[in-house]
């Protein structure tokens, strides 16, 4: 599209008519009718077009743009993929933990009933039982309807069935992110995030745009060549034609003010693209740090996390003694085991919001690709 205003412009025309001439003589009066055909075709080539010379370099531009929204596209569907797919696999570990809860509230249920039976402990204790054990049934109700919610929301994307998917290895190295320091990657995204180039190409396009506005004020030269053929052009000839070539300079003068105009509204868009340009950097920055700490932060709750579990499955180990010597309540062994499922679900949810933070943190600074996906795949057995 950017050539057209600078290769030559070629047209061809034809047209067709009917006369009907009365001549008026000593012997009376004569009528002539005859048909006229003309032929022409014209060329004209720009040599001094300054608004078009900018209009083809704003095409250079355009096709730039598209590219990196291509694949700003490209990254927007990776995110979406790893987020729905981690869902899933979310959704599934909530279900195991659920399960597992279910059977250590079903098992301390059964123990309170036989204990009542035999007058060691109160109805009390059988009711709370009781109440757990209702409450995860309610639990895994809903944790059931979210993972088919889940499973549906993925195969959306991908258009395949999400029923048997890879589930992330229990050993992995989740690492903080290289290099160590933030403020490397915050510059880095300002300079290369993919919003940020958008926005620079807007801007420079904008800023043509302004050169393409006041370039209407100025002066065109062009070439012109003309080739012509007439049939029966009048009374005495046949046929005629011509050939002819020439300079066309063409200046405006007054168009009611529309291309003063025109430029100031250039003008003040260019300030609006500038301005986005900044807010973009500005955003690219706290995105690059929200990702940043999602990863450094992340690595460090899952330490604490896997302390926290073993820490939890103690107590609910010494509860569960204490309980079978009369020394502890049925509701503190209760407490303890939903408090290890919840960290159970808490770890899980922590290694999968890690590796997005991961991805996000490329994506970011605009070098997230298909191939991490494929790394993260090697993550799942």
């Amino acid at each position: 599209m950017g050539w057209a205003g600078i290769l030559p412009q070629i047209s061809f025309d034809a047209q067709t008519s009917w006369s009907e001439t009365e001549y008026e003589v000593a012997n009376g009066n004569v009528e002539q009718r005859q048909q006229n055909r003309s032929y022409g075709v014209q060329l004209v080539q720009p040599l001094f077009r300054w608004q078009n010379w900018i209009e083809y370099q704003q095409g250079s531009l355009h096709k730039a743009l598209a590219e990196l929204r291509t694949r700003t596209t490209v990254q927007t569907l990776i995110m979406q993929v790893a987020r729905a797919y981690f869902e899933v696999l979310h959704a599934q570990d909530v279900i195991e933990a659920i399960l597992q809860l279910r059977v250590s509230d079903y098992e301390q249920l059964v123990s309170a009933r036989k204990n009542f039976e035999l007058g060691s402990t109160t109805i009390v204790d059988v009711h709370e039982a009781q109440m757990s054990y209702d409450s995860t049934n309610a639990q895994l109700i809903k944790a059931r309807s979210d993972l088919g919610i889940a499973r549906h929301a993925l195969s959306r994307i991908t258009g395949r069935p999400a029923q048997e998917l890879g589930t992330l290895r229990e050993r992995i190295n989740l690492l903080s992110p290289e290099p160590i320091d933030i403020e490397t990657w915050v510059n880095a995204a300002e300079r290369s995030s993919l919003e940020v180039q958008i926005q620079e190409l807007t801007a420079d396009i904008a800023k043509n745009e302004v050169r393409s506005r006041k370039a209407e004020h100025l002066p065109s030269i062009d070439v012109i060549l003309s080739q012509n053929m007439q049939q029966n052009p009048n009374a005495n000839t046949r046929q005629s034609e011509s050939a002819a070539i020439g300079l066309r300079l063409s200046m405006p003068l007054y168009s009611g003010g529309r291309l003063s105009a025109s430029a100031r509204e250039a003008v003040a868009l260019h300030q609006q693209a500038e301005y986005k340009l900044l807010d973009a950097r500005r955003s690219s920055a706290l995105a690059t740090r929200e990702a940043w700490a999602g990863v450094t932060d992340g690595v460090a709750q899952i330490e604490a996390l896997k302390v926290a579990r073993v820490s939890a499955q103690s107590a609910v180990d010494s509860n569960l003694l204490g309980y079978k010597a009369g020394m502890r309540a049925s509701a503190d062994v209760l407490k303890v085991q939903s408090q290890l499922s919840e960290i159970i679900r808490q770890l899980a949810k922590a290694r999968y919001d890690v590796l997005l933070a991961q991805l996000q943190l490329k994506a970011v600074v605009g070098v997230l690709e298909e191939h991490d996906l494929a790394e993260i795949s090697t993550l799942l057995q």
